[in-house]
């Protein structure tokens, strides 16, 4: 019984542990991005554009990738049928 008490102890105090670390990394600049696109033609061939990151990163540069992906499918007759980003 006493082990399970001090896993189930070891368990709450390590996810505050993270909770207040994830907290700090975030005030600091770390940080998470993602996109993704998915595009469908007339034939009904479906693509998808991904543009992820975590940590430090240069958010314009990866925003420009993500964009190419997306303007390179449209001019091949895609048309943007979901997007989401975080």
């Amino acid at each position: 019984m006493k082990k399970v008490i001090l896993v189930l102890a070891v368990v709450i105090v390590g996810y505050f542990v993270n909770l207040k670390f994830v907290e700090v990394a975030y005030s600091l600049g770390f940080a998470e991005l993602k996109k993704e696109a998915v595009l469908i033609n007339s034939e009904k061939m479906k693509v998808k554009c991904h543009s992820y990151a975590l940590g430090w990163f240069d958010e314009i540069k990866l925003e420009n990738k993500f964009q190419a992906c997306v303007n390179e499918h449209e001019a091949k007759g895609y048309k943007v049928v979901d997007s989401s980003s975080t």
